[in-house]
């Protein structure tokens, strides 16, 4: 086959593209500012764009922004943070009662299980799925763990996160315009096409699932409340944050608040139970497909392959970005085998 000029530029393009790829893996660990600051550019980027529609100049719609944004976080702050850290203080006083109870809890539910008439290789199967679990959840326990000190210890990166997100969006449009001038004038409106297909796929997954955790969080919280359950605000942040895990995040969510309930009493452990069931119910009936849609355009098969495959390679971290970046990929995919045939 002859070598011809479209070849040589292929090859080209594919080398620099392998060698880029290849130097921001090596920087990776650094990337992380980056990679926030562009999240946070894309979720401000509409009502940026609103903002500079009604005739305000880009950078005083992004000041004005800012200005807003970091008010709620100061005053919601300044409400919330004294409430988090009692709940936190009460929690670590309270840690080693907890762990005395749940494990009298644990003993007293092992007593009847060994008294059982249960068939010896039932028991047997039983147990051994219980010890899979306890090490499945030990090992996400400390994945979970990891990740929110590695937020810790990179908070110097996120304080530089909201400048970096102003050049962003600034500079948005520019930006868009020099990735459109990297690829090809025969390609460009494919790739205008499939730009605009991720956009939509992002924006469900990330702006919709965030905005489905945050009632969550809140639901939660608050159901909690009601009930007299300890760490009632603790308990619904984690619900809301584990909750952008499709699907397993709502389980996980609950196991805390439940295992609380049942270190007082059965019957709150119930009605907590009840409570969950019924913001599960709500989210997946109504609040999830009223924000969320159909938008990601992936199968529930696919998306529970993506959180099992994600969370064995990359922990916590790989279940949360698993589904975005199939998304993502079916739709590079899709708009490469339409250029190809």
């Amino acid at each position: 086959m002859q070598f011809t000029k479209q070849h040589f530029r292929l090859t080209i393009i594919l080398l620099f593209a392998f060698i880029t790829l290849y130097f921001l893996w090596l920087v990776r660990s650094g990337l992380y500012p980056f990679i926030i600051a562009l999240l946070l550019a894309y979720l401000l980027n509409p009502a940026v764009c609103y903002l500079e529609k009604k005739g305000l100049s880009r950078a005083l719609a992004i000041l004005l922004l800012y200005v807003i944004l970091f008010s709620v976080i100061i005053l919601g702050g300044t409400r919330l943070l004294p409430i988090l850290i009692r709940d936190l203080e009460s929690f670590g006083k309270e840690l080693p009662h907890i762990l005395g109870k749940s494990e009298e809890l644990f003993y007293l539910i092992q007593s009847h299980y060994q008294n059982s008439v249960l068939p010896y290789s039932i028991r047997i199967a039983i147990d051994n799925s219980i010890i899979s679990l306890q090490q499945e959840g030990q090992s996400f326990a400390s994945d979970l763990a990891n990740s929110i000190l590695g937020l810790i210890t990179y908070f110097i990166g996120f304080a530089i996160t909201p400048i970096l997100a102003f050049y962003f969006l600034h500079d948005w449009q520019a930006i868009k315009e020099g990735l459109l001038l990297l690829v090809p004038c025969r390609l460009r409106q494919e790739f205008t096409l499939a730009l605009k297909d991720i956009d939509k796929v992002l924006n469900g997954v990330i702006r919709g699932q965030l905005t489905v955790a945050i009632i969550v969080g809140v639901l939660v919280s608050v159901g909690l409340y009601f009930f007299n359950v300890p760490f009632a605000l603790l308990i619904g942040i984690t619900a809301g944050l584990l909750d952008v895990i499709p699907y397993f995040g709502a389980f996980i969510g609950a196991a805390p608040a439940i295992t609380l309930a049942l270190l007082e009493s059965p019957l709150l452990a119930g009605k907590v139970a009840l409570l969950f069931f019924v913001i599960h119910q709500l989210e997946g009936s109504v609040i999830g497909p009223k924000i969320l849609g159909e938008s990601v355009g992936l199968h529930p098969l696919s998306v529970i392959f993506c959180l099992f495959a994600g969370g064995e390679l990359f922990g916590v971290v790989g279940m949360l970005l698993g589904v975005p970046v199939a998304a993502v990929g079916k739709v590079v995919l899709q708009h490469s085998i339409k250029l190809l045939l």
